[in-house]
């Protein structure tokens, strides 16, 4: 019986290989649980600022335009990924609108509610492997 990967195990490494494997698995999703995580607190960040009454337009921009250009970063997410047409939605909104002028408690609301609906279609989105992420809700 000719059995390479077993022989590496029990002579040139000495570590099983579920346990050599899943180390170098660790650190390649190291990265990406760090970018994940991220994207999760910005869309925390903009609820949280509009829950605050933050909600004039020269606050709330910076706030889309930042969570928009993350999640078009994430390469696990589709472009026509519900969180990236409703935040392009918002920002055409809001480019509209002048610097001073505040969202609408109306407003206010329904951008609150595509944040959650961002927030909980991203979380559907990620891996489900044995890694656990951070997990808050809004």
């Amino acid at each position: 019986m000719d059995c390479p990967a077993a022989l590496n195990c029990l002579l040139i490494t000495g570590v099983p290989a579920t346990v050599e494997h899943r180390a170098a698995a660790a650190t390649t999703m190291e990265p990406t649980i760090k970018n994940h995580t991220e994207k999760i607190l910005e869309l925390l960040s903009a609820s949280h600022a509009l829950q605050m009454n933050i909600i004039a337009v020269d606050q709330v921009h910076p706030l889309l335009s930042d969570l928009l250009s993350s999640l078009n970063k994430l390469a696990i997410l589709p472009s026509d990924f519900e969180g990236k047409t409703k935040m392009k939605g918002w920002i055409a909104i809001l480019s509209k609108m002048g610097a001073a002028d505040e969202l609408t408690k109306q407003q206010v609301r329904q951008l609150l509610l595509y944040l959650e609906s961002s927030y909980n279609s991203f979380m559907a989105t990620l891996p489900s492997s044995g890694t656990s992420l951070v997990c808050v809700s809004l």
